[in-house]
């Protein structure tokens, strides 16, 4: 006796079965992706973090520099940063050819290779969250997009090096880790989600080489952001902090996550920027790390 097959209807439930499965696992799979790769960036920030710690404790409480320029060991010239501009990989600093933007994923690798961090440190998988997916992307005529996700804190002899005056009130760069009194409140890495270089013209798009300089903040005041953070775990980033350690932070204001995803924010930069009472924006700015 032959068994009987299934009649259409029965295979339309069947059908209709699965996909509301699938319409509930596909969402949960995601959310579950997302954070086993803010797992990693946990500790690829710590990892980095104490690769910070290493190299001051080695060098009588210098720093790296927060710039991603090109590295001279010259003193007079000044500039040793933790990680170079993207180049070919030549091994004589001197004989380097810098890609800038328009580099490939390699050699933004080497460009973090040749940084002063990286014997500390020595996977240039610790800079990069899996999360950050704008290396994939295209740029110009041979490059791709950022692979490097963290950047630097300004203050951390960067651009603000020579200090600003905000509001009235004097920031100061840090020069050597013990101006650093309380290290395990401010933070010297950050995912940042930013890649235009002074170089590049403001109307290029945004995923373009790599995250040039170090993370900047208050572009209008004390109430507003400069550069953007990086929100790649379900609105979420990570941080690393001067005494080695990293932690998660989830953004309680949804104007921080729009303006990380909006970035230069198509011409209205001020009125995106500035977001007084913004408590994510409140706890950076205690966090940034300044010489008072």
């Amino acid at each position: 006796m032959r068994s009987r097959g299934f009649t259409l209807i029965e295979l339309l439930v069947v059908i209709a079965i699965i996909g509301m499965l699938l319409a509930v696992l596909i969402p949960a799979l995601q959310i579950a992706k997302e954070q086993a790769a803010g797992a990693v960036c946990l500790n690829n920030l710590g990892g980095l973090s104490k690769a910070y710690y290493l190299y001051q404790e080695e060098n009588n409480g210098k720093i790296v520099w927060a710039t991603t320029g090109r590295y001279v060991d010259d003193p007079s010239n000044g500039n040793y940063p933790w990680v170079e501009s993207p180049h070919d990989g030549n091994p004589d600093p001197s004989a380097r050819v810098y890609t800038g933007h328009n580099s490939t994923v390699e050699e933004k690798k080497n460009g973090i290779r040749t940084g002063l961090l990286y014997p500390y440190a020595e996977t240039v998988d610790l800079y990069h969250c899996p999360g950050d997916k704008r290396y994939i992307q295209p740029v110009g005529s041979r490059g791709r997009g950022a692979y490097r996700s963290y950047g630097t804190p300004a203050t951390m002899m960067g651009e603000w090096m020579g200090g600003r005056t905000i509001e009235g009130v004097s920031i100061k760069g840090i020069e050597k880790f013990n101006e650093l009194k309380t290290p395990g409140d401010k933070f010297i890495f950050i995912e940042e989600n930013y890649t235009h270089g002074p170089e590049v013209p403001a109307s290029a798009p945004f995923d373009v080489g790599y995250n040039a300089n170090s993370w900047v903040m208050w572009l209008y005041g004390f109430d507003s952001w400069w550069d953007p953070l990086a929100p790649w775990h379900n609105d979420r980033s990570t941080l690393g902090y001067a005494d080695g350690h990293a932690e998660k932070w989830n953004w309680r204001d949804e104007r921080t996550v729009k303006f990380s995803k909006d970035r230069m924010w198509n011409g209205t930069r001020e009125a995106s920027a500035k977001q007084p009472g913004n408590p994510d924006l409140e706890y950076c700015t205690r966090a940034f790390p300044r010489r008072d």
